[in-house]
């Protein structure tokens, strides 16, 4: 999935599939029905051979195979508007073949629940995105997964309950890490 700090490949990617897929209708549309919302998803994608040298070249990303771009829509069930409406591009780079893209979608889908388990809980939790101890990133970011890999191990089902149990009796944390 590519994100905004790749503005440049987004814009050529996005006018790649727009150009040659236009107002074709999507090649996948998915449902989903979770925590009363009703979420779809329409794909497109479009193979990138003329494409893949440039991306090559200008920015070093090899293998370019296929790309293409997700609309999410998102309502809860008692409305019938779509209350909220997102649209990202997507790349698939590799040495071997493109797989079909109702693969791609799946593999998309895996992408946002790693997104969600790592980076959310990163930028929520732990505030890492406001942490400007830059010089130092590094090693607290390694710390930081150290401790959610160690509570997760430990069943905690959300990060803040394995903080509290951590913060509430100091001896517990090392005995932790004895435990793993």
């Amino acid at each position: 999935m590519l994100k905004g700090n790749h503005g440049e490949v987004t814009a050529a990617v996005n006018y790649w599939v727009e150009v040659l897929k236009g107002d074709a209708p999507p090649d996948l549309i998915t449902h989903d029905k979770r925590h009363g919302r009703l979420e779809r998803r329409e794909y497109w994608w479009v193979a990138a051979e003329e494409l893949a040298p440039y991306v090559a070249e200008g920015y070093g990303w090899r293998g370019l195979k296929l790309c293409g771009r997700v609309r999410r829509s998102r309502r809860h069930l008692h409305q019938a508007d779509w209350e909220s409406q997102e649209t990202s591009c997507w790349v698939y780079l590799s040495r071997h073949d493109p797989p079909d893209g109702a693969r791609c979608c799946r593999w998309l889908r895996q992408h946002w629940e790693i997104e969600n388990r790592v980076f959310w809980v990163l930028d929520v939790t732990y505030d890492e995105d406001r942490n400007h101890a830059r010089a130092i990133g590094l090693p607290l970011t390694k710390l930081r997964h150290t401790a959610i890999n160690i509570l997760r191990q430990l069943a905690f089902r959300y990060m803040p309950d394995g903080q509290r149990a951590a913060a509430a009796r100091p001896d517990r944390g090392l005995a932790w890490l004895h435990q793993v």
